[in-house]
């Protein structure tokens, strides 16, 4: 006669604590995620290290000339002037009395003449009382510089700030030393020249 198998009471029990401890865990592991790693932006990265190849170049007028020796012989004109400053910028030709459009420059020797900006040769030609003439435009800007001689820019040309574009000359008006003529019209106005010598290019 066979034996009927008895468990021991503590096993059932057991059993159950252990299904139930299986079932946590399995259902813990299928609700746990991996946090997903955010994916690096090599593309983006590259564009944060690149670094500008050019710098952008402060630029300032120049002085329409170079020398040591060279001087304001007649100054700008300007009607709001007190009257001894603007005697000082009359030009006497013959019986005739010229309020002075530009400065004019001297010196006892030729000194170059330079473009005070970067512009282009729109215009050369010769005035009769003014002498050899050169006219560089920048945008609103013609710069003009009379009474030079030894011209080595023709129309059309695009010149840098500071090219030389020809030497001091003389003129029937001022047919003593070496001289230079410079005007500015801006906007279609003539200006006086010192308003905008100096100044950066970005503010005219």
């Amino acid at each position: 006669m066979k034996k009927k198998l008895v468990l021991r009471p503590f096993v059932l029990p057991l059993l159950y604590v252990s299904l139930l401890l299986l079932l946590m865990l399995y259902t813990a592991k299928s609700l746990y995620k991996e946090p997903v790693k955010e994916k690096k932006d090599d593309f983006k990265e590259e564009i944060k290290d690149i670094v500008p190849v050019i710098d952008e170049v402060e630029t300032y007028v120049l002085n329409p000339y170079i020398g040591e020796d060279v001087e304001e012989q007649v100054g700008f004109y300007n009607y709001k002037d007190e009257k001894e400053k603007q005697e000082k910028s009359i030009i006497e030709f013959g019986n005739t009395y010229l309020q002075n459009t530009g400065i004019t420059y001297t010196s006892d020797n030729d000194f170059k003449v330079v473009s005070v900006m970067d512009g282009k040769v729109t215009k050369i030609y010769e005035n009769e009382l003014l002498g050899n003439v050169v006219e560089i435009t920048n945008d609103n800007i013609v710069n003009i510089y009379q009474m030079v001689k030894d011209i080595k820019v023709r129309v059309g040309d695009t010149v840098k700030s500071g090219a030389e574009i020809a030497t001091s000359g003389t003129s029937k008006v001022f047919p003593n030393g070496s001289n230079l003529h410079y005007e500015v019209i801006k906007n279609g106005k003539i200006e006086n020249p010192k308003s905008i010598i100096g100044i950066n290019t970005k503010d005219l």
